[in-house]
């Protein structure tokens, strides 16, 4: 399990101790690409932290709009069903084969808090830097084109194209596969 917990972000803000103590609130799980993390119309229960692998939500209309991807060394939720405690509208599902996740139920993170110092610490310090992420992400949507959040993409995850579709990518980006063709090409003539 320590092994694990080197997942989670600011992990230095724990001792042994803390983790150790919080390992029985813990949970590994282990899936394959496509496998269903969170159904539409079931609440969020847990709070994830990708040890390896990808994952994604998408909308659960017949498009199937790709909302978000997250990767190794973050972590994710269904924000407002995991605090509402209401149905989710999406989905969330594992991006690849031996994607290794670490995840604590609402509940029991709730008990981490009111019984640690260290671990209520750690809370705050997780909550202001996801909120800090999630900021720069939607402001991101409003003020950069589609081109711009490709090439960061890219450059933030150089195996992305392996790993991801060129029609997930294009999704998550909000174009048509064309519009991502035609952007992609404009790299090449370069």
């Amino acid at each position: 399990m320590m092994d694990y917990f080197k997942t989670l972000p600011l992990f230095d803000i724990l001792t042994t101790e803390d983790l150790l103590n919080a390992s029985e609130y813990f949970k590994v799980e282990k899936l394959n690409a496509d496998e269903i993390i969170l159904k539409a119309g079931r609440r969020c229960k847990n709070l994830y932290f990708i040890f390896s692998g990808l994952v994604f939500s998408h909308t659960s209309d017949e498009n199937e709009q790709i909302l978000w991807y997250e990767f190794e060394g973050n972590s994710f939720t269904d924000i407002h069903s995991f605090y509402t405690k209401k149905p989710s509208d999406n989905y969330i599902k594992a991006g690849e084969n031996q994607t290794i996740l670490l995840s604590i139920s609402y509940e029991n993170l709730t008990k981490l808090f009111m019984t640690s110092h260290r671990w209520a610490i750690w809370c705050t310090h997780f909550k202001q830097n996801e909120l800090v992420r999630l900021t720069s992400y939607y402001e991101g949507l409003r003020i950069k084109d589609a081109s711009q959040r490709y090439f960061e993409l890219v450059a933030a995850h150089p195996k992305i194209l392996q790993r991801i579709s060129l029609g997930h990518i294009a999704s998550y980006l909000g174009i048509s596969q064309v519009s991502l063709s035609r952007i992609r090409a404009g790299i090449q003539k370069k």
